[in-house]
């Protein structure tokens, strides 16, 4: 076969001149006034075929006056018909084929020639040919014409494509995925994570989805139901997310110039609360917002704040409770419901030794109550002084005091000296625990007296205290120590 161009011998398996670059077509391409002349011959063979009366007069050989012998040979007239139609589309189809085959050809070529432009228009030309239920083959081209535009520089054009072939409703799953992660890679590269967002979102593929769930921000939740409530409540407000969650409380939209989230929200007075959260993550995508409406109508006070932790104690400690003011505290300590019966707080309260629980509410002018508070103590008082170091304590605070001469315990002007015995050990509420002791005076002929003055060392620190009473029969501890 010879150039149509040049005249050159075409080698076999060529298809272009090898001398002058013309394109040689084996399959003709298909010209469109022979498809307008074959759409005229199927209309007027058609039309025929429906004026009976016409057809009955045409003149056939030999059959012309023969009715039954004309019924005999008209299926053989119609299948030649029809199998001439199907030729007809059949070569239409195979033309239109090979064209666009032929079209990729022709735009390899100028790739490899480094002429993009020529190289993506004919396989825009190509794909312009392709049947638009051909998907597979519309795909391979569009992801061709995808990678002629990145490489030649054509950014926006190449996303534009790539976004054609992210068409869920056009091309199949393995498609969209493909088309998919080189979108979120293109805008990764160009921190563009809103657009990742919008993509990712937009698709059905739950695979899809996990895999960039980082670009996906799960809006806020409120760990109570929106409505009416009648006491304060504590929201908070989390998100399976990362990020920062910003809300408001009069309705407006939340974002960065917001309140930012740091710990559950406290609703104690009366009113109208409405609440809108929304989560941003780190790449500053923003999820859905999240809304709720509380009403407080008829709300107790605050529920009072206990300066003692629950837990474990080993000194003692006084319990301290604070409220609103016009309020007042009830406590109890016998596991019940404290309510306006109950013991009133006046003063802080001492830490009893081992177990105990304390329930306090508050109550207003009103008589409404706040919510409970209960907490739980253990005392137990750690001993790191021992008797005999206490009596030592003793008897070296008093000579420091000058009240004993050494630490045989002598007096000045009296005869014999001064001993000190120990009594007991004593729990002293408010205080801790103590080692009581006794002094003794003893004569030079070994008569023992009592002297009537008690002292208390705290088993914990060693401080030495002389030990009396009050008014009310209780323990008092006057420190001698830093005298």
């Amino acid at each position: 076969m010879k150039c149509p161009n040049c005249g050159q011998e075409i080698n076999e398996g060529h298809l272009y001149c090898d001398k002058c670059g013309t394109e040689i077509n084996f399959v003709p391409e298909f010209d469109p006034e022979v498809e307008n002349r074959i759409k005229e011959s199927l209309s007027g063979v058609a039309k025929q075929l429906e004026d009976e009366d016409a057809f009955k007069t045409k003149k056939l050989p030999k059959i012309q006056d023969d009715d039954d012998e004309f019924k005999k040979h008209i299926p053989l007239y119609i299948g030649g018909v029809v199998i001439f139609l199907a030729a007809v589309f059949s070569f239409l189809f195979l033309s239109g084929r090979s064209s666009a085959e032929n079209l990729e050809q022709q735009a390899e070529k100028y790739y490899v020639e480094g002429n993009y432009d020529k190289a993506i228009t004919t396989l825009e030309k190509a794909l312009s040919e392709t049947s638009e239920d051909d998907t597979a083959t519309r795909s391979g081209i569009l992801f061709k014409i995808y990678g002629y535009q990145h490489e030649a520089g054509y950014e926006s054009d190449a996303e534009k494509t790539l976004l054609t072939l992210s068409d869920g409703n056009v091309f199949d799953e393995e498609t969209v995925t493909a088309a998919i992660e080189d979108l979120v890679n293109y805008y990764e590269a160009g921190k563009e994570y809103q657009k990742i967002h919008d993509l990712v979102s937009q698709t059905s593929i739950e695979p899809v989805k996990q895999k960039y769930s980082m670009f996906l921000p799960e809006a806020p939740s409120f760990s109570i139901a929106d409505g009416e409530y009648n006491e304060v409540i504590n929201v908070a407000i989390t998100s399976k997310s990362d990020g920062d969650i910003y809300y408001t409380v009069n309705g407006d939209e939340p974002g960065t110039n917001s309140i930012k989230y740091t710990d559950e929200l406290i609703l104690e007075e009366e009113g109208d609360y409405d609440i809108k959260a929304v989560l941003i993550n780190s790449y500053g995508i923003a999820s859905d917002v999240t809304s709720a409406f509380y009403m407080l109508e008829n709300v107790g006070p605050a529920e009072p704040e206990i300066m003692e932790d629950s837990g474990e104690y080993s000194q003692a400690t006084m319990i301290v409770a604070v409220c609103d003011t016009g309020c007042t505290i009830y406590y109890t300590t016998d596991g019940t419901d404290p309510d306006i019966t109950s013991k009133q707080y006046t003063t802080p309260i001492s830490m009893p030794l081992g177990d105990s629980t304390f329930k306090f509410v508050a109550a207003d002018e009103e008589g409404r109550l706040s919510e409970i508070v209960e907490k739980n103590y253990h005392l137990s008082y750690t001993k790191l002084v021992s008797v005999e170091q206490a009596r030592a304590n003793i008897i070296a605070t008093l000579v420091k005091l000058d009240i004993l001469l050494d630490s045989t315990g002598k007096v000045r002007s009296e005869e014999g000296h001064f001993d000190y015995v120990y009594d007991r050990e004593q729990d002293i509420t408010g205080s801790g625990n103590y080692y009581i002791f006794k002094e003794t005076h003893v004569y030079n002929d070994g008569t023992i007296n009592e002297t009537g003055l008690l002292y208390a060392v705290n088993s914990h620190d060693g401080k030495v205290n002389r030990l009396g009473y009050d008014s009310s029969g209780n323990f008092t501890l006057i420190n001698i120590s830093n005298r």
